[in-house]
């Protein structure tokens, strides 16, 4: 597998001060393995425990690793966002910070670039509550049919992008800043031409602390921007 000359990869972070060291030191183990040029990049979204003191901590450390504070919480869709916009590398890779996946996955995801601009990761067994997995059936079944995309898992937080992509679109073309973002970025990237491959990648249950995206308010938040968004694209034509 060939690598690559530089990777920024960037994790949101919101009151996950038993995962943010954990995922800081599971990456720099193991991302060298895959570029020769990595920047580490912690997202506190406004977090109310040690979330951003450890982040901090850990920059202190390491001059590989940055962290950028948000206050107030800007949410799900606000702080991938503020890491793809923050990113300086040739590549961008993001996850969650929740350790529910591996970072040895990205073998599968960089095999891939040579034929894509933008590969994706969908979770060939998802390792969450039923109600979470209903959710995103009925998630994933309503995008699909709305938008005619093919897309396996919209939510899967594990993706790869060339950066020089949003040179050509840029995140201002993605309006949500609720959950629905990372979908809503894969669908207006798909509209806009650019080549999307989907290749699947392990996921396993969350050992420390709570979910927290499948909230009344949040779903409802998605839906609303879900409808702008299919509204939007039919006027366009």
């Amino acid at each position: 597998m060939p690598g690559l000359r530089s990777l920024s990869f960037f994790f949101p972070a919101y009151n996950e001060e038993e995962n943010v060291e954990a995922v800081v030191r599971e990456a720099q183990a193991k991302l060298p393995r895959f570029a020769d040029d990595v920047e580490i990049v912690v997202v506190d979204d406004g977090s109310h425990d040690r979330t951003g003191e450890i982040a901090d901590r850990l920059a202190a450390e390491d001059p590989r690793v940055r962290v950028v504070h948000h206050s107030p919480n800007r949410g799900y869709g606000g702080a991938v966002r503020s890491g793809l916009a923050t990113a300086t590398k040739e590549h961008v890779f993001f996850t969650d910070g929740d350790q529910q996946f591996d970072l040895d996955d990205l073998d599968r995801l960089i095999a891939r670039l040579d034929r894509a601009d933008v590969v994706v990761g969908w979770r060939e067994k998802r390792a969450d509550p039923p109600k979470r997995l209903f959710i995103a059936w009925v998630y994933n079944t309503l995008i699909r049919a709305l938008f005619l995309a093919p897309f396996r898992d919209v939510d899967c937080a594990f993706k790869i992008f060339r950066r020089s992509v949003f040179d050509r679109v840029p995140l201002a073309a993605v309006r949500s800043d609720s959950a629905f973002f990372s979908p809503e970025l894969l669908l207006v990237l798909r509209a806009r031409g650019e080549r999307i491959e989907q290749v699947p990648v392990r996921h396993f249950p969350r050992r420390y602390g709570r979910e927290k995206g499948a909230t009344l308010r949040v779903i409802m938040r998605t839906v609303r921007d879900l409808l702008r968004l299919r509204l939007r694209l039919l006027l366009r034509g």
